[in-house]
């Protein structure tokens, strides 16, 4: 087990997320903590320091060499928890040790699940991106696989979002991504989620009814925070215009149709070609 590993178990014995644990040790963010519990750093002297003096009860022996057990004899165990964990299952940083955003395409998402559950798939090598106004956030992109969230989302859509850490932190009605051991799903989330209570999932297609996800089943959740689309609508105005067009040429000589014209033109808005442009 390495140091990442023990970090990672410590957060799970307290029942702590990434940013209680951050916010604990008077640290601005959580950002250092993510990369250390997916061991994509080592902890220097000083952070090592912080735990134990923040966490007596530890033992520096397993702390920094991984020798059992925990805590001191003395210590008095806390219980463990099993709820959100807080904390995602991949960060990618770049060799400056800056974070980069992760994409996770619909035939990556299996094995994603898969190794966030603790499983042997490898998620192997992603594709990463970067996007201005992101830097030093946890953030991902997902593919949208399905129609559930038509109009606004499509098939084969990107979906950047940013790490919710605290399920009571989900704002009502905006749209997240849900990670479970089953699944990976793009969906509007009623509200706030109290300790214990169920996620209720809504799809903007109203052919999908909502359907609940036991919070014991939740391992991430991400807030989307922009779109990337390759489904740019056609102008849908357009043959109504074209239309609109031809039955003016067609009627120039009859008042009564070109007065009908001009009614429907204004109420929609739209500009007739004029006689003199013909």
């Amino acid at each position: 087990m390495m140091v990442g590993d023990r970090i990672s178990a410590l957060m799970q014995h307290y029942g702590l997320s990434a940013y209680q644990l951050a916010k604990n040790l008077d640290y601005e963010g959580p950002q250092k903590l993510y990369k250390l519990v997916q061991n994509k750093s080592k902890p220097g002297y000083e952070t090592l320091m912080d735990i134990l003096g923040r966490y007596p009860e530890l033992r520096a022996e397993w702390l920094m060499r991984g020798e059992s057990p925990m805590l001191h004899s003395d210590a008095v165990p806390a219980a463990p928890t099993a709820g959100y964990p807080g904390v995602p299952y991949a960060v990618a940083v770049d060799e400056k040790g800056n974070e980069r955003i992760i994409i996770v395409p619909i035939k990556a998402q299996a094995g994603y699940q898969l190794a966030r559950a603790g499983g042997q798939e490898s998620l192997g090598e992603l594709e990463t991106i970067a996007v201005p106004g992101y830097q030093g956030r946890t953030v991902q992109a997902f593919e949208v696989a399905g129609d559930s969230m038509r109009p606004i989302i499509n098939q084969g859509d990107l979906v950047i979002a940013t790490y919710t850490e605290r399920l009571d932190m989900i704002q009502p009605k905006h749209v997240y991504v849900v990670v479970t051991d089953e699944l990976v799903t793009v969906k509007r989330l009623r509200g706030p989620v109290k300790k214990n209570e169920p996620l209720e999932l809504l799809s903007d297609n109203r052919y999908y009814d909502p359907f609940i996800v036991p919070q014991k089943d939740v391992r991430e959740v991400w807030h989307v925070q922009a779109l990337l689309t390759r489904s740019i609508p056609a102008n849908r105005e357009e043959a109504f215009d074209r239309l609109l067009v031809l039955l003016e040429m067609l009627a120039h000589d009859s008042q009564q149709l070109r007065s009908l014209l001009l009614d429907v033109a204004a109420r929609y808005d739209v500009k007739l070609v004029s006689e003199d442009t013909r």
